[in-house]
Formats: structure tokens, sequence, C-alpha cells
């Protein structure tokens, strides 16, 4: 197992890498193109390169922190503790950082005990089994929600909100960050715009094509957005949100209903993930949820600052929830 930095990989190794994102790969972040992007956006990225497995990493200078997703290492082989391991000390001892691999599968867990290794339980991934190709999904909602949810369908299409699939390009960028910069998010402190690099990350997926854009829009202005990475038959959801002042209309419950319908029926998708843990949108479209843990190997200080930290996340956004309010009530 080797670690190198992005920029230093071989052609060949490359190609590999490709090679099996296009055979085993299941989410936008496992691809090289979405390291690349990370690494344009102001990322030092590493990438442990084995003979079965490849996992690209960033390097904070504190910690070095998987890229990958649920699933951190692309291999053909299934989630556990062996092969991430072999990974993890490879990067440690590489780049003589801590390693956190945050919000994935709960197979890996087992490495806790395993050396400087730990784990903590974190919420589950939300995930929509498409196999009815989303015909099974107003239904679920109405059985999960209120008279609500149907008042607000016709509430958009009475108002002529119109949806807008599939946009990728500069422009498409330009409008998702007009969204968000006009979101709830920007007045909490958590826009994109707000977040570290967060909007050169996903502006540059958007403008590649890495990641599509669908949106809500009131004539030509977007007052809403999703944001969409497929990989085979696999859909996430990476991101979502609304102009503050379209609240009335709910515009991500529109987004994840007929949105997602009118958009992914009958092409070929058997799964679409919410890409986050519970609350009360994902509540009512979810078929199933699988559980997820973070790891991490190195400094027990450190590690145990940032379980802190998350555990103390996850217990404000359930309490919210419980609660039977929106995220937002979290920041």
């Amino acid at each position: 197992m080797r670690v190198v930095a992005l920029h230093d990989l071989t052609t060949s190794q490359v190609a590999r890498w490709q090679a099996l994102y296009d055979r085993f790969g299941t989410t936008v972040q496992q691809s090289p193109a979405y390291a690349r992007a990370v690494s344009e956006a102001g990322g030092r990225v590493v990438v442990a390169v084995g003979s079965e497995a490849i996992a690209p990493f960033t390097d904070d200078t504190t910690r070095c922190t998987a890229l990958g997703g649920d699933l951190p290492l692309l291999s053909a082989d299934e989630p556990g503790a062996t092969g991430l391991v072999s990974v993890v000390t490879a990067v440690r001892r590489t780049t003589g950082r801590s390693v956190y691999l945050p919000l994935v599968d709960r197979a890996y867990a087992e490495v806790a005990g395993h050396g400087e290794f730990a784990s903590w339980g974190r919420p589950p991934n939300s995930v929509i089994d498409w196999n009815c190709q989303g015909r099974d999904l107003w239904d679920r909602v109405r059985v999960h929600g209120t008279s609500q949810v149907d008042r607000k369908r016709r509430l958009v299409e009475r108002d002529g909100l119109a949806l807008d699939f599939g946009r990728f390009g500069a422009e498409a960028a330009r409008d998702v960050v007009t969204v968000d910069d006009r979101s709830w998010k920007a007045a909490r402190g958590q826009s994109m715009h707000q977040r570290g690099n967060q909007w050169e990350l996903y502006g540059r997926l958007v403008r590649v094509g890495v990641l599509s854009a669908t949106f809500l829009r009131d004539g030509a202005r977007p007052v809403a957005f999703r944001l969409d990475g497929r990989v085979g038959d696999r859909v996430t959801c990476l991101k979502w949100s609304y102009d503050e002042s379209y609240r009335r209309y709910s515009p991500g419950l529109y987004l994840l209903t007929e949105g997602l319908t009118q958009q992914w029926r009958d092409q070929g998708v058997r799964v679409i993930d919410l890409f986050g843990g519970p609350d009360s949108l994902k509540n009512l479209l979810h078929t199933h949820r699988v559980p997820r843990v973070d790891v991490w190997c190195g400094d027990s200080v450190l590690g145990g600052e940032l379980a802190r930290d998350r555990l103390a996340l996850d217990h404000r956004v359930a309490r919210v929830r419980d609660d039977g309010k929106g995220l937002r009530h979290a920041f």
C-alpha cells in the first residue's frame, strides 16, 4: 500500500482508479473527478493506492479525512475491518496524521480495538428503494405526513412553479449559489459560502457535470435546487436548499417527491440515496435506513474531542426532529 499526493499519481494509477470506479463505484465521492474537484477547491488530497483498493483522503495538517462516503475504500471487497486497517495504517504512517472516516458503513466498526482505532455510532443514512420507480412515493408520504403535503403540492402547481431537470455548467452553478445564499442556512451560518471551501467544491462539481442540479423555478427565478450524482443504478441527492422567501411552498418536499419521480422514473435507477440521517423530510420519504459509524485512528485526545462534538450535533438534530421542528433549529 502506497500513499501519494493526488498530483503525483501516475497516468496508469489514475486509469486503474477510474476502472475500479467504473466497475465497483457507488457514489461520486469515490471517483477521481471528485478528488480533483476537492483539490482544485483548495484541499490537499492524498491517495492510498494498493493492489486491491484505492482510497482518497484530505490532509488538513491536523488529520486526514476520508473522501469516499459510506464506503471509503474503492474495491471489489465487502466492507470490513481487514482492508480498512491496512489502508488507514498506511495513511497514518506516511502522513503522521490521525485519520478520520466519517459516516461510514457500520461494518467498519469492527476495526475498533485494533491498535489506535476507535469508532462511535452516528445517525443512519436514509434511502429510498426505487424498484417501484417512485410510483409508491406519494402514498408513503401521505401515510407519514398530514393533509398539508397535498396542499403544498397543489400550491406549487397552482402558482406555476416549474421543475427544471438535470442542469450543469456555469449558469447552473450560479443559480445554485443564488438559492443557497437566500436560504435559512445563510442566516444560520451554514450556507456553502460560509462553510470552508464547500462552494468552491460544489460549484466545480456542477460546472463540470459530475453533479447535476434540478431546480424549482418561479418563471426564470431559481427558488430551490437539488444536487444529484448518479453512479450506475444509484442516485445520491447530495444537497438541496430553497430560497427562504418561498418557504410557504415547502420546495424541498416538491423537489424530493414530484421532482424525483418525474426525473428518475423509468431511467434504470434502483436506489435513491438521501445522503443523511433522519429529519422531518426524510422521515416522509425513506423506505429503509443504513446504520453508520465514524472511525478514528490516532491521537485519542483529538479523537475524543471530535467524537463529543459529532455526538453533540447528532443529539441537537435528534431533539429538534423529535420536537417536530426543522433542521435549522439545531444550529
